[in-house]
């Protein structure tokens, strides 16, 4: 399919925006030595207090398998702690570590302050507007909210 230069697939823009978004968070959340994943996981941890590790993989969208090795990772490098549940074994509850606490608000600064750039090149009706056609193309391609 030919488009003219106004009507450039939306698909590349989205992109360019997705890996220009992802390699500013690298470089950013990198400096206090964590990485993307992770931050959503201390994030979510910081908002809720604890969370079982099958909420969040599901909540969050991340493999079962995916979350498993990240929480290991994590809490061999001081950041959570892992336990299981006093009345199922199978539930394992995770909390945040002091460093863990830290570090969720380290990647906390880190995301507010690339969200702040974003909005400042926006008014509040333009971010209004964006809004919804954004929601629309991500669930047009089978996302939806993170639930925590």
């Amino acid at each position: 399919m030919k488009y003219e230069d106004s009507d450039k697939p939306l698909m590349h823009l989205f992109m360019h925006i997705g890996k220009l978004l992802n390699d500013r968070l690298r470089s950013s959340l990198g400096g206090g030595g964590i990485h993307f994943g992770q931050a959503r996981i201390l994030v979510s941890l910081m908002r809720h207090g604890n969370l079982i590790q099958r909420t969040i993989g599901q909540e969050l969208h991340i493999k079962p398998a995916t979350v498993t090795n990240m929480v290991k990772r994590m809490e061999a490098s001081g950041l959570i702690e892992r336990g299981r549940d006093a009345n199922n074994d199978r539930i394992i509850n995770v909390t945040l570590t002091s460093k863990g606490k830290e570090a969720a608000n380290f990647a906390i600064n880190v995301m507010e302050q690339i969200e702040n750039d974003i909005r400042s090149e926006f008014t509040q009706k333009e971010i209004d507007k964006l809004r919804n056609p954004l929601e629309r193309i991500r669930n047009t391609l089978g996302g939806s909210d993170p639930g925590i």
